[in-house]
């Protein structure tokens, strides 16, 4: 079972790979010029080729859960890039988002996509499992050993993430509910309560691989939702510049 998923993981980032190629050529027939969509292209094969080395990095190093938590982190930014192409053009938006928006929009990327990271690592660190408790890790209130703290730390940021995902969405429902920002709010609320809930069940579970799999599914949902929000919001800020 083990070899067919890794036979899988293999052909799907190949055929990516592949589909990549195809966008930049068709991107650049479309446009005629080196716009911002056919740079992000340009930069999302390129990526691709340096995580696809990183992934070789990871078998010969022995599947090392930093090179592999780096590995995804490249893969998670190439999936946030060919989401910021399809947002830039085909989700138009010309509010003016408030500076304290814009800000809470950018932390809760950050704690996104760090709360992804840091919950992958402890699950290849061998972390995933020592914490058998909800909220705490065990029968003590401060963690003994070192993956108990790595556990930990994944709650934590976790925690901070869903804090922010509430604040955030809270003012993008409550100030721009009509509009494609607004409901894009709505989903992260959602996607960001079902990842907490699921997280806190997985102990619960017995660390079921359906539980693990769902919460990173969602993890990576948050991530991109999030950075779609910011997207939006450049791209409108870009729009209002140059109608002025």
């Amino acid at each position: 079972m083990h070899a067919v998923i890794e036979w899988s993981h293999r052909t799907s980032g190949t055929l990516f790979g592949l589909v990549s190629i195809a966008l930049v050529f068709l991107s650049y027939y479309v446009y005629r010029k080196y716009n911002l969509t056919v740079k992000i292209y340009i930069s999302s094969l390129i990526l691709i080729i340096i995580v696809g080395g990183i992934g070789g990095v990871v078998v010969l190093s022995e599947l090392d859960p930093a090179i592999r938590t780096v590995h995804l982190a490249g893969a998670q930014t190439v999936a946030a890039l060919m989401v910021a192409a399809f947002v830039i053009e085909n989700i138009r938006s010309s509010i003016n988002i408030d500076n304290k928006i814009k800000t809470m929009a950018a932390i809760t990327a950050v704690l996104a996509i760090a709360s992804l990271l840091s919950g992958a690592y402890a699950v290849w660190q061998g972390a995933g499992t020592v914490c058998y408790k909800w909220p705490l890790c065990s029968e003590y209130i401060i963690p003994k050993y070192t993956n108990q703290w790595i556990h930990m730390t994944h709650r934590i940021i976790s925690l901070a993430s869903v804090l922010y995902i509430l604040r955030l969405t809270y003012f993008l429902i409550k100030d721009y509910y009509n509009t494609s920002i607004g409901k894009l709010g709505v989903l992260l609320l959602a996607s960001g309560i079902l990842q907490m809930v699921i997280g806190a069940s997985i102990p619960i579970s017995e660390f079921s691989i359906w539980s693990r799999t769902l919460h990173l599914t969602l993890a990576t949902i948050v991530w991109m939702i999030s950075f779609s929000i910011i997207i939006i919001i450049r791209n409108g800020k870009s729009k209002a510049h140059k109608t002025i």
